[in-house]
């Protein structure tokens, strides 16, 4: 059982940190054992950490858990720095669930770096929709070109080359670096954080020099002769950790092979641990598209403009909601001459903080030739790419 705070009850999830921080020390000094695991304070933000000892008890446990229940994901068959690379690129703020489709079709389109390189930026959005977040495809291939053009096709293995890769961050170059190479880099991402928060039951947001205590308490761990030979596992054993038991809501605590030496655990706040921002607040939008057909295809144009990803198909837009101005708008705005008729639906859809309304209009087209920047497209045909709302718009 967990102990219970000064007065019997585990207390309702804090919501600040003055609170996180008042039932943390209350606890702590009714729970001696608590209070030596946390005694060695970080030079950094006050954060407290396990002392080396108890970091030492934990490593043989998680490495332990990751061989008996990782998951059997397409990237992990073969430690290819290529498949590692293109993975960890895809799981940027994306689901596994999601990402594992994807990822397949896009190695048997591009199944090395050479291939990417050589392809046009046209093909690997179109492999690339409604996977989002489209500035992640367009830096995989400007890093693969550079790949191939100044490092003779093989991943620098420098950290400061890597970094400077298009798209690549610390966290990814640590993890390619680790997975791939076996280099002893630490990797932070949403998942470890939040793994490492509620093992040292820290009171607070991670800030900069919180992140920066919490790199050099990895680096020193990766950097270690227990893990240094098994870097790459221990550094996906933490992510693993995250992503299916020490979860952001309702974490299986029982099933955490940290579960002794988890400090949040030992003061029962693994629920208020760590504390949440403030979300950004949402943005309403309001666009009108026109829905063109010509047997099979729509008049269709590449992004430019507006919230959604620049570069992919999408139907004639402008601004606001549909009204007797509509032709009007559409040949000022898009330079179409357009015969609008009624309107069909309205599809939501959502980018980072914005929140879209879509209002579909049918339309027929008055141009005598297609206008430059359109073309008859079927948003259907594999490779195409369509914006992701298309494909909602196309379910009318």
């Amino acid at each position: 059982m967990h102990p219970r705070l000064p007065g019997g009850e585990v207390p309702a999830r804090c919501q600040d940190r003055k609170d996180l921080r008042r039932h943390i020390q209350h606890a702590a000094c009714h729970h001696r054992q608590a209070a030596v695991e946390v005694r060695r304070i970080s030079r950094y933000a006050g954060i407290s950490v396990p002392p080396a000892c108890a970091r030492r008890r934990a490593r043989l446990p998680l490495l332990a858990w990751y061989d008996r229940s990782r998951r059997a994901l397409p990237w992990r068959e073969d430690r290819n720095w290529y498949r590692v690379w293109v993975s960890e690129i895809m799981l940027q703020q994306t689901t596994v669930k999601a990402v594992v489709p994807y990822f397949e079709a896009f190695l048997r389109a591009f199944p090395d770096v050479q291939a990417l390189a050589s392809s046009r930026e046209e093909d690997v959005l179109g492999l690339w929709a409604g996977l989002g977040y489209y500035s992640r495809a367009r830096n995989l291939l400007k890093a693969a070109r550079i790949i191939c053009a100044e490092h003779e096709g093989e991943f620098p293995t420098d950290f400061r080359a890597a970094l400077a890769l298009p798209g690549i961050g610390r966290y990814t170059a640590g993890a390619i670096l680790s997975i791939a190479f076996g280099t002893p880099f630490p990797v932070v991402d949403g998942n470890v954080s939040r793994v490492l928060a509620r093992y040292i039951a820290f009171p607070d947001h991670w800030d900069t020099a919180s992140a920066k205590a919490l790199w050099d308490l990895l680096s020193d761990v990766a950097n270690d002769g227990a893990v240094s030979g098994r870097v790459g596992d221990f550094n996906q054993a933490l992510m693993e950790l995250g992503a299916t038991v020490c979860t952001p809501r309702a974490p299986l605590c029982p099933e955490c092979p940290l579960g002794a030496l988890c400090q949040a655990r030992r003061l029962s706040l693994q629920d208020s641990i760590p504390l949440k921002r403030h979300a950004r607040p949402s943005v309403s939008v309001d666009y009108t598209v026109a829905l063109v057909k010509n047997e099979e295809r729509f008049l269709m144009t590449r992004t430019q403009v507006g919230p959604f990803p620049r570069g992919l198909w999408e139907f004639p837009r402008i601004a606001g909601r549909p009204g007797n101005d509509t032709a009007h708008r559409l040949e000022g705005e898009a330079g179409l001459l357009i015969e609008t008729g009624k309107v069909l639906g309205t599809v939501i859809h959502g980018i980072t903080h914005h929140r879209i309304t879509i209002h579909v209009v049918e339309g027929r087209l008055l141009n005598a030739t297609v206008p430059d920047g359109y073309a008859w497209i079927e948003p259907r045909c594999p490779g195409i790419g369509p914006s992701a709302y298309v494909k909602k718009v196309l379910k009318l």
